[in-house]
């Protein structure tokens, strides 16, 4: 026991003195010890000259591996990016650009790069241009029964991108537009695809009217008389009557005869000649109660031979 005791108070000062040292030391060496991380970081372009674009599918993400003193450091907050320098870059052929310590510009101070893969990112340079596109509406199902779509209205769209890629894309889609069941037109603002990420397109999303009508039949009314405007003038037909030709809805129950038409020809600008002039006759409905309701589809002749006597 008195052993022990002289052991541990025995130049107790100096005992002391070197545990604090051996403390010290340790401390040193643990600060100095370093720690690795292994990143996924984005990669960034800066100085990219206005009206250009990457044109290609290049590497979006890079892994790097970063060493720091232990505890100095923490990078998952997702400060860091890789930085490309695009400045004095012109479109062109594939190009590659290496990756090093330089572009993660932006790491702290005392943070080492250890590694970077892949080492370069190629790209592909392109001038951006703007095309004007169709719209071609994406139309599901079928309307009411006895209705039928007679006319679809879309607008067109612009798109915005590299050169190579909005040469190849000549027209857009909406999404799918459902008219199944219905008897009226439809009008609907729907979002559009172009089916390319690397282009832009304006607007994203247009209105398209789709026009549903009742089912229409056929209808034609012969022998209508022609008739010379302006009266006084005299002029000779070379044929008197023409055809109308043209369709209504399947529910109209009337009957359309030579009476419900009027077709003229205007001479009134013609000189008097020996040679015919061939003009397009005029077709119009005598009542109202039928504009709209029946729609001219061809005149047969669409012309006669007049010829202006005085």
């Amino acid at each position: 026991m008195n052993i022990l005791r002289e052991f541990l108070f025995n130049n107790i000062g100096l005992k002391a003195i070197s545990l604090l040292l051996a403390l010290l030391l340790w401390l040193q060496v643990a600060g100095q010890q370093t720690v690795q991380q292994k990143l996924d970081l984005p990669v960034v372009f800066v100085n990219m000259a206005p009206e250009m674009e990457i044109s290609n599918d290049y590497v979006r993400r890079v892994d790097v591996v970063l060493s720091s003193r232990r505890g100095t450091s923490n990078f998952e907050d997702g400060s860091l990016t890789v930085k490309i320098d695009l400045r004095g870059s012109t479109p062109g052929a594939e190009k590659s650009y290496p990756l090093t310590a330089d572009n993660i510009s932006d790491r702290p101070s005392g943070v080492e790069v250890v590694s970077i893969s892949p080492t370069s990112i190629r790209l592909l340079l392109e001038n951006t241009i703007r095309k004007t596109i169709e719209v071609v509406p994406e139309l599901v199902g079928e309307p009411a029964e006895g209705f039928q779509v007679t006319k679809v209205t879309a607008p067109w769209v612009t798109i915005i991108g590299p050169q190579s890629r909005v040469q190849e894309v000549s027209e857009a889609q909406t999404e799918p537009i459902g008219i199944t069941g219905l008897s009226s037109t439809l009008e609907s603002n729907v979002a559009v695809d172009i089916g390319e990420v690397a282009l832009r397109m304006e607007p994203a999303s247009v209105d398209i009217v789709v026009t549903i009508e009742e089912e229409r039949r056929k209808v034609q009314v012969r022998r209508i008389p022609i008739e010379l405007l302006p009266e006084g003038i005299e002029a000779t037909l070379m044929t008197r009557r023409v055809e109308v030709v043209g369709t209504v809805p399947l529910s109209f129950s009337g009957e359309l005869t030579v009476q419900d038409f009027q077709a003229t020809v205007n001479v009134e600008t013609l000189e008097p000649r020996q040679e015919s002039y061939e003009l397009a006759p005029q077709i119009t409905l005598r009542s109202d109660e039928y504009v709209g309701t029946f729609r001219i589809q061809s005149v047969i002749p669409g012309t006669i031979k007049v010829r202006r006597v005085r």
